[in-house]
């Protein structure tokens, strides 16, 4: 073969490879780089049928998180310790007592983010003081108030996704100050102090609303997914990486600094530190996908982190803890594979067809464990208008907000296009 041949064909293979790289780039850029696709509210549909609903004969009331397989112990006990010093700090120089201010906090890139929905939640909650993070103003947050770690900055600006930097942000808002978080495509139902279910935390005086003698609960939270009898198809179906989830697009701290939340707080850090040390991509934003934004930042780390922390807090007799083992008598995930012994621990048995808000109190953990006191509520209450778990709509009596799933995170052009 000739050297000018063996140039040509050279050349043409280059060529080749050289279009078919510049048109993954294009396609990985239509889809990562473009602006968000007009927005769109999965409510407008809700008439859809759902998914088949596969289910299985054996229930899953507790799963194995990948990264808490073989997690960093050392490290996570020094994040944990570097909070608590922040706790002491903060409560010690201003002499203020960790019940929080009537604050609402919503997130936005910058304010002409924020749609009628977020508007409207504020002028129904107008005796509430409103904040909207915008990406600067969360970056002052973090290195003004959280300087004394500042590797959750570091991390924080290292997300190559919004919705990951939302997921942190959220948690370390509601641990520092307090108050009541909702995502921006949430919409009152009622007004906060009107919602049947947080009635505990609001007396109802002559003079109006004022502080209650507030229960002893640093987290109210709700149920998003209840599911645990789906098939692995239906999981699929609707795009759950588990069968059951806590919502974290809306919540209360009534108190500052929850234990629940810090927990939280370390383990997203923890679980970043150990994927980015495992992963490692050439585009950034590829190698965070779906599950794993799940797993690192968002609903599923966030309940694991509560399941978790009931368990090492809560005496082994509690109700929470045998109701949980009564559950797995049939399905033996709580029995150890290395040791065969029972682990008496808190699965999300007790949660199960939640009909009313369930409290802990602070005061049930055992000495010296640090829990905070929680609140969970029915599905309906901030998980209504879904058409799965046996969520009631938007109108059901107990509605207190309606998440309008506006476009999310997980919409981007490719669904937007495709469905």
């Amino acid at each position: 073969m000739s050297l000018r041949r063996i140039k040509v064909q050279a050349s043409r293979y280059f060529t080749r490879r050289g279009s078919c790289i510049l048109f993954v780039i294009l396609i990985w850029f239509l889809f990562y780089h473009l602006p968000a696709p007009p927005s769109t509210q999965n409510n407008t549909r809700a008439d859809r049928p759902p998914p088949e609903h596969r289910v299985e004969d054996t229930a899953r009331f507790i799963y194995r998180s990948p990264f808490r397989n073989d997690p960093n112990v050392q490290y996570e006990q020094q994040l944990s310790n570097a909070l608590e010093e922040i706790e002491k700090a903060v409560l010690t120089q201003s002499e203020e007592s960790n019940i929080s201010k009537d604050r609402i906090w919503q997130i936005a890139k910058s304010q002409k983010d924020r749609g009628e929905d977020s508007i409207v939640f504020k002028g129904k909650n107008k005796d509430w003081i409103y904040t909207l993070v915008t990406d600067k103003k969360a970056v002052e947050f973090l290195t003004n108030e959280l300087s004394a770690i500042p590797e959750i900055a570091t991390i924080y600006k290292s997300y190559p996704q919004n919705i990951l930097r939302a997921d942190l942000l959220r948690y370390l808002l509601l641990w520092y100050y307090g108050g009541f978080y909702a995502d921006i495509d949430v919409f009152p139902a009622r007004s906060i102090k009107a919602c049947p279910a947080l009635e505990p935390f609001f007396a109802l005086t002559p003079d109006g609303y004022t502080k209650s003698t507030h229960p002893d609960i640093s987290l109210v939270v709700g149920i998003e997914v209840d599911e645990p009898y789906a098939s692995p198809k239906f999981m699929r179906d609707w795009h759950w990486t588990r069968s059951y989830g806590l919502i974290q697009y809306t919540m209360y701290a009534p108190r500052r600094f929850s234990p629940l939340l810090r927990e939280t707080i370390v383990r997203v850090l923890a679980h970043t530190r150990q994927y980015n040390g495992e992963h490692t991509s050439f585009f950034p934003s590829l190698a965070y996908d779906e599950k794993t934004i799940l797993g690192v930042t968002g609903p599923d780390v966030f309940t694991d982190a509560i399941l978790d922390t009931l368990s090492s807090s809560l005496p082994s007799t509690h109700p929470f803890i045998q109701k949980s083992v009564d559950a797995d008598a049939d399905i033996g995930d709580l029995i150890s594979a290395e040791t065969g012994e029972l682990e008496k621990r808190v699965t999300w048995a007790p949660f199960h067809r939640l009909r009313d808000p369930v409290c802990i109190q602070a005061g049930e953990a055992v000495p010296n464990e640090s829990m905070g006191g929680l609140c969970v509520l029915p599905i309906s209450v901030w998980g209504n208008g879904q058409r799965h778990s046996e969520a009631g709509g938007f109108n059901h009596p107990d509605a207190c907000v309606n998440h309008r799933f506006g476009r999310t995170w997980k919409k981007g052009w490719w669904e937007y296009i495709f469905g």
